[in-house]
């Protein structure tokens, strides 16, 4: 009996240790990473540019949608949106949001996004956020360069967020 519960729990770590990454990813050459900081509720992965999209940046993030969140399903992307853009509110402070919503995809995920601009160091800066929801999490997709660089960023970003794979 004993070797079996430990069987049994050797077995539950093994799925814990293979879905420990909740998303499989190829970035982009230009961008390196990903630095993963996690947390109880999901895990982010960000991408840093490398020349000649130094400026570049991508932020995805999987985070499980809280529980006290009473809203109908179809308003939860809005929700993600409005938590980003809340957050680069308070870090940009030049920002200029675009107020058409846009859907898009991310792997299997269907995102709403949001268009910016701003200013950093003296350069404008162009950006998406985007947000989705699939079993239960928030899936966002959060990118950014330099506006002359985006023209060719991204698209690169788009195609590869296309292939997006989702572990859970």
């Amino acid at each position: 009996m004993r070797s079996a519960v430990r069987i049994v729990l050797l077995c539950c770590l093994l799925r814990v240790g293979e879905a420990a990454e909740l998303l499989e990813f190829q970035a982009p050459p230009f961008l390196t990473g990903p630095a993963i900081s996690r947390s109880a509720f999901g895990a982010t992965y960000a991408y840093a540019g490398l020349e000649p999209h130094a400026a570049s940046e991508l932020q995805l993030t999987v985070v499980a949608i809280p529980p006290s969140l009473d809203a109908p399903p179809a308003e939860l992307p809005d929700h993600c949106l409005a938590a980003f853009l809340s957050a680069l509110a308070a870090r940009e402070h030049s920002l200029h949001v675009d107020e058409s919503l846009r859907r898009t995809r991310a792997g299997p995920v269907e995102l709403l996004e949001r268009r910016w601009l701003a200013r950093r160091g003296g350069h404008p800066v162009t950006g998406v956020i985007a947000c989705g929801v699939h079993h239960g999490y928030f899936v966002s997709a959060n990118y950014a360069d330099e506006l002359h660089g985006a023209v060719q960023s991204f698209p690169a970003v788009r195609a590869a967020l296309g292939a997006l794979g989702l572990r859970f």
